[in-house]
């Protein structure tokens, strides 16, 4: 019997390597701007507000506000989902109050302001800060230049004498 157990996994393994291919010639970050929320233009401004650029890439340039999006509408609940949609509404709405402009045309300095002094959504904007912060320290970009990650660390150096 376990002969049959063996041969079913291996199957269904092979199977799963034969579609692996196709999976990973897809993997890149066109795919992550297919998203449901409509003010991904607010996301982007809170990412760059966040972790400007300088003489180094922000948070923006790097595609924080991609995967910010990204982690929202897949790993948390839809109650999570509507306080963010909600928060994003009510940045909108004070900016359009107060600078007669949407929330992602207002220059950094007037943005960073509203987030800061945004008290009845202090816990999202907190949250959306840490999302920012753990997307722009997991970057390629992040990891490479300040962390020295190396892909594979292990070299190999076949001809060497002893």
């Amino acid at each position: 019997m376990e002969r049959r157990n063996v041969i079913k996994s291996l199957g269904i393994g092979i199977l799963g390597l034969g579609q692996l291919p196709s999976w990973a010639n897809n993997w890149n970050s066109d795919g992550l701007e297919l998203l449901e929320f409509e003010n991904s233009e607010i996301f982007s401004k809170i990412v760059d507000c966040l972790i400007p650029e300088t003489n180094i890439p922000g948070a923006k340039s790097v595609g924080a506000h991609l995967y910010v999006e990204k982690v929202i509408k897949d790993c948390y609940s839809e109650q999570i989902q509507n306080e963010v949609k909600q928060t994003l509404e009510i940045l909108n709405k004070e900016s359009i109050a107060k600078h007669q402009k949407p929330f992602e045309k207002l220059d950094n300095l007037q943005a960073v302001d509203l987030l800061k002094n945004n008290t009845s959504n202090k816990k999202t904007v907190e949250f959306l800060k840490n999302l920012t912060i753990r997307s722009y320290t997991s970057s390629e970009f992040y990891l490479t230049n300040h962390k020295n990650y190396q892909m594979a660390p292990a070299y190999f150096h076949g001809c060497v004498e002893i």
